[in-house]
């Protein structure tokens, strides 16, 4: 026996000839082990979208190790092939039954090196073939697309059958695709569930496949329908009972039919209209919807009919709407007025100097504002009333600013020695009369150094940079599970890793799936749970950010330390500065505006 390993498979490239005719466009394979992919672009059902599909062939007793290899890969992107039958004729009889491709993905690209291959002695019985590339992402079983890194270096041996030709006796376990495999074969959409109190909406983005046997769109509704992924599970609900089934999703005078085999209890339907119409919304575009059940009307004398937008009308902070930013100026809080001339809010955080710093606003009808102290020793709240005073919440050494969640709930981090945090969640008892503090179990985070930590408005995901003894900083994402003395912060996954000891100076959620990250360079990276961070935009001596949807701003300083607020204009791609004072000038001014915010930001 001898084993040979090549550095890579040269022939692992797909030569494919493009013939077209009328809508449909169809890839003609130039090798016998090329697979052969159609784009069906003729379909015409808006719940099923186009794709492109990668047809399997079976294996050719013909091949050379290198081709049964190709051949294997090919397969495994079959998206017609959903339970991979071609795929295991690559296989030996013990490796089919041994092989898992419902375990997970892992997405790579290939090395680019043109390594040689050692030819295949006509006595070997057993050879091997090394697969040789970049690690990209994972996808696991239940859809969660994570990006990672790494070297690719993957064998599979091979073993002669005889007349059957060269079949693979022991490889990977799941699949193996390319990225553009991936772009072929699956979908990501945002799956709503329902937070802790059932009272508003948390997006879990997942990676959904294709199915040709089904339409898309009853692919999203039974993923929907299976729950949420281990990540979430505790820190969200669902309105769906367990073991409610799906019969189809279809269209009918232009609005969309869910068919369900059984509903929900009567008080869940408004929660499971809203999942529904975030779910689809995606694919259904502007349609309305109705659910049914085993065909008929849900309710016995009318149809359930839902709004093509239930989901922002159950859940205002989806879409937030006009609501003006915060920021400090003089040691007092501000709010945008008309003409982008800031006004004094009102009681005591507007009109007495506190000497406060990195302002948090609540989201609840009576606003408040937590400011953290210039040396970080504690943490003020003011009602925004006339007669609203600063009350010390909490006291502590080398405080994080505060983040409030949409439960009214007000959070920060104490660092009581290096690389020592603790994370604390207060509320005011409105029974009691009296601050009520709770320390929140966060095992990952007890090692290090917090340097700040921001909830989502959905008041389910968190976001906290990190230090470490070396000096690495670092973000990661994770979930809030529990409410009180119960909460803990679980699931963190790092979204920006450390490079060249970057600082990381402020972070800030666009919204429940994605966040901004300003570094010490003032680069703005785009960073969330299933993609890889990128960059965004930059601007000299940038301190601080807050985002509401497309609305982005930064406090900022020139080169005197003269203070602005900065605006994101996305048309002509540049930072303007944008609160004017009373003559309606637009400068850098000491004392200046400073730490914009919106609320809940």
């Amino acid at each position: 026996m001898r084993s040979r390993t090549t550095r890579g498979v040269r022939a692992a490239g797909l030569a494919l000839v493009l013939v077209c005719s009328g809508t449909a466009c169809s890839v003609i394979p130039t090798g016998a082990s090329r697979a052969v992919a159609v784009e069906d672009v003729g379909r015409g059902d808006p719940l099923d979208p186009p794709y492109a599909r990668v047809i399997a062939m079976p294996p050719n007793p013909e091949w050379t190790p290198e081709q049964v290899v190709m051949g294997f890969r090919a397969a495994m992107a079959s998206v017609d092939d959903t339970s991979y039958a071609v795929a295991r004729q690559y296989l030996t009889g013990a490796y089919a039954k041994e092989w898992n491709p419902g375990s997970g993905v892992t997405v790579y690209q290939q090395s680019t090196t043109d390594d040689e291959v050692e030819p295949v002695d006509e006595g070997d019985t057993e050879v091997r073939v090394t697969l040789k590339g970049a690690v990209i992402a994972t996808i696991n079983d239940r859809g969660l697309y994570r990006p990672s890194g790494g070297p690719l270096d993957e064998p599979f041996t091979l073993v002669k059958e005889g007349d059957k030709g060269w079949r693979i006796s022991a490889g990977p376990d799941g699949l193996l695709l390319s990225e553009p495999d991936v772009k072929r074969a699956y979908r990501l959409v945002d799956l709503y569930f329902l937070d802790s109190r059932r009272e508003g909406l948390v997006i879990e983005q997942v990676q959904v496949p294709l199915n040709p046997a089904s339409t898309f769109a009853k692919a999203i509704v039974e993923r929907l329908l299976e729950g949420p992924s281990a990540s979430l599970q505790g820190a969200v609900h669902t309105a769906f009972a367990p073991g409610t089934g799906l019969i189809d999703v279809t269209t009918e005078n232009n609005r969309v039919i869910v068919n369900l085999r059984k509903g929900v209890s009567s008080d869940n339907v408004a929660a499971m209209s809203a999942q529904l119409a975030g779910t689809l919304s995606g694919i259904a575009g502007g349609s309305s919807f109705e659910v049914r059940i085993q065909g008929e009307p849900y309710h016995s004398d009318r149809p359930l009919e839902i709004d093509a937008q239930q989901q922002l009308k159950f859940d205002p902070w989806m879409t937030p709407g006009n609501i003006r930013p915060f920021y400090m100026q003089d040691g007092l809080l501000r709010q945008l007025g008309k003409d982008n001339v800031g006004v004094a809010v009102p009681g005591e955080a507007g009109g007495k100097n506190g000497s406060f710093t990195h302002p948090a606003i609540s989201g609840h009808d009576l606003r408040q504002v937590a400011a953290l102290s210039r040396n970080r020793d504690g943490i003020s709240v003011a009602p925004l009333v006339p007669d609203g005073k600063w009350q010390q919440w909490v006291t502590g050494k080398d405080l994080t600013p505060p983040s409030w969640d949409r439960y009214h709930s007000m959070w920060t981090v104490s660092r009581p020695s290096p690389q020592t945090s603790v994370v604390l969640r207060h509320y005011y008892d409105e029974i009691k009369h009296e601050v009520r503090q709770f320390r929140v179990a966060a095992s990952e985070l007890n090692a290090v150094d917090v340097t700040a930590l921001k909830i989502a408005r959905d008041g389910v995901h968190v976001a906290v940079a990190t230090r470490n003894a070396r000096g690495e900083e670092e973000v990661k994402i994770g979930t809030v599970i529990g409410t009180g003395g119960g909460s803990r912060i679980d699931n963190l996954q790092t979204v920006v890793h450390s490079e060249d000891k970057r600082q990381i100076k402020d972070i800030a959620w666009k919204n429940g799936k994605t966040l901004y990250v300003l570094t010490g360079k003032s680069e703005l990276l785009e960073a969330s749970l299933t993609a890889a961070p990128t960059s965004q935009v930059a601007y000299p001596r940038l301190q601080s950010i807050t985002v509401l949807d497309d609305y982005l701003l930064a406090g900022a300083k020139d080169d005197e330390d003269n203070q602005q607020v900065l605006y994101w204009n996305a048309t002509a791609a540049k930072w303007e500065p944008w609160i004017r004072d009373e003559s309606g000038a637009v400068t850098f001014t000491a004392g200046g505006p400073s730490f914009p915010v919106f609320p809940l930001g």
